[in-house]
């Protein structure tokens, strides 16, 4: 809890700092606890803080380039990121940092529905490829005629599809893809469950090499909707 935490500082509080997005619950605890304790409130970028913490944890001193693959944290430009190189300045200097790269984004089609339902974010990862053609016949059988022409006409007419360079939006398309799953019941369903049918497929198939060297993903997806 907040009041154990700050039973064990070493000294009084001199700061809260809290997300960007204005509607997580942390957030708005973080600004009460600050006007309480009339202290200064801090907003970090979502993945920024993910950094910094490994730079505090690991003790790094210096410059670092690092990898953020998150779900949706939101970003600076006050676009949903989630994919991110990003440059911090060290532990004396965390504040300094910049976004030198991202994921290719990807349209949520539906906006929060996607995150539910990664046969949202597989649809719009073939409407990336030029194929949006094909969406209504991959997956009808699934989710029925009318929602997945719904979903083409979203993403055609581009309504109520914000953008997120999400790595974990990318593993919903791959799940999307494969079939392997339609509705998450849970969170982060559909990755892990990428995850345990890539372990299998790479222990039987251990020649496998993929050199790949770019942030642009959809030709990856491109070679997984061959496999569905």
């Amino acid at each position: 809890s907040i009041e154990s935490l700050l039973s064990r500082a070493l000294g009084p509080l001199q700061a809260v700092a809290h997300d960007l997005h204005p509607d997580f619950h942390s957030t708005r605890v973080a600004l009460a606890l600050a006007e309480q304790m009339q202290v200064p409130a801090i907003d970090v970028q979502h993945h920024h803080a993910h950094i910094g913490v490994a730079l505090a944890e690991h003790a790094v001193a210096g410059p670092v380039i690092g990898l953020a693959l998150d779900g949706v944290g939101l970003g600076d430009d006050g676009s949903a990121w989630g994919g991110e190189v990003l440059w911090v300045n060290g532990l004396a200097a965390a504040h300094q940092w910049q976004r030198l790269d991202h994921l290719v984004p990807l349209a949520l089609p539906g906006a929060d529905a996607a995150a539910r339902e990664p046969w949202r974010m597989a649809a719009a990862a073939l409407f990336a490829l030029g194929r949006g053609d094909e969406i209504e016949a991959r997956f009808a059988p699934a989710v029925g005629a009318p929602a997945a022409r719904g979903v083409h006409t979203l993403l055609q007419r581009d309504l109520q599809c914000p953008r997120s360079s999400s790595a974990g939006r990318w593993f919903d398309a791959a799940a999307g893809a494969l079939a392997l799953s339609v509705r998450q019941a849970f969170e982060a369903e559909a990755a892990m469950t990428l995850e345990v049918r890539a372990r299998e497929w790479l222990q039987a198939h251990p020649e496998f090499e993929l050199p790949w060297t770019s942030l642009d993903l959809r030709p990856l997806l491109a070679e997984l909707f061959t496999l569905a």
